[in-house]
């Protein structure tokens, strides 16, 4: 089994050395372990009210330790990944960017609507400041574009907009969850189902069921990852994870390696 989304201290907001993370991982029984910390905002000249990522000085550090890790361990393989912030109009920069580190995955996610980091407790407050409806409207659009750039191989938490329980009627949601799996399918993305959800007030995984089917049935590959902030996250509720998408239909998952995608079984794992 595998956990393409582990984060490390330097984000600001998550415990634990990467070395400890590798050693719940083979408590665990994983055969691979990704890590995907936060991308320094810095580089794409965006400064957000708390400081969420790791800063541009601690790039070179962390892909350092991160290939280190991965060239000691002779058990689990250890990949090293990026979660990159989709902000629109740095797309070139950004391409630039990505282009000069050996990430081996690159995961695309959206934590701001403009300067509105919507996914942080302490900005929970500003979901009540408009109509859920034109904050839905907002976050699918960016979603699509960021589907749309071609700068990610993995499209993170991609129903995260519900993190706080702020919700639409099903029938209004319909329409978001069939077009994302279409923009998925038709730029050739993989997703992740990330298993941190279960643990936020939205109470599921991102994304829920009905995505997932409709994801499914466009035959977009998925991935997972526990988007641990501390060791004892790793591979965090993935035994109803693993239930969920062989329910579903998917009996494999994707992996990546130099940004060049492969699958294994859903069901291989360590003894």
């Amino acid at each position: 089994m595998i956990d393409y989304h582990l984060h490390t201290p330097l984000c600001r907001h998550a415990l634990g050395a990467p070395a400890d993370y590798l050693e719940a991982a083979r408590r665990k029984g994983l055969l691979e372990i990704g890590f995907a910390d936060h991308y320094p905002l810095g580089l794409l000249g965006v400064k957000p009210a708390a400081e969420v990522t790791m800063s541009p000085a601690e790039l070179p550090g962390y892909i350092r330790e991160i290939r280190a890790l991965a060239a000691s361990e002779k058990e689990i393989a250890v990949k090293l990944g990026a979660e990159v912030d989709y902000i629109p109009g740095k797309e070139k920069v950004l391409t630039g960017l990505l282009a000069r580190d050996p990430f081996d995955f690159v995961i695309g996610s959206l934590h701001f609507i403009d300067d509105w980091d919507f996914t942080h407790p302490l900005h929970a407050w500003r979901y009540e400041d408009r109509p859920l409806e034109q904050i839905y409207e907002r976050y699918f659009e960016l979603l699509w574009q960021a589907c749309a750039c071609g700068l990610f191989d993995i499209i993170g938490h991609i129903d995260v907009i519900k993190k706080f329980g702020h919700r639409l009627p099903d029938r209004a949601m319909e329409p978001y969850w069939k077009e994302t799996a279409r923009v998925l399918k038709e730029n050739g993305l993989c997703f992740e189902l990330n298993s941190s959800g279960k643990a936020a007030p939205a109470g599921e995984f991102y994304p829920g069921r009905r995505l997932l089917e409709l994801c499914f049935r466009e035959k977009v590959p998925v991935t997972l990852g526990s988007d641990a902030h501390g060791p004892e996250q790793v591979g965090r509720y993935f035994d109803g994870a693993l239930a969920l998408l062989q329910e579903i239909g998917y009996r494999e998952l994707a992996v990546f390696t130099n940004r060049q995608r492969k699958f294994i079984s859903l069901h291989d794992h360590r003894q």
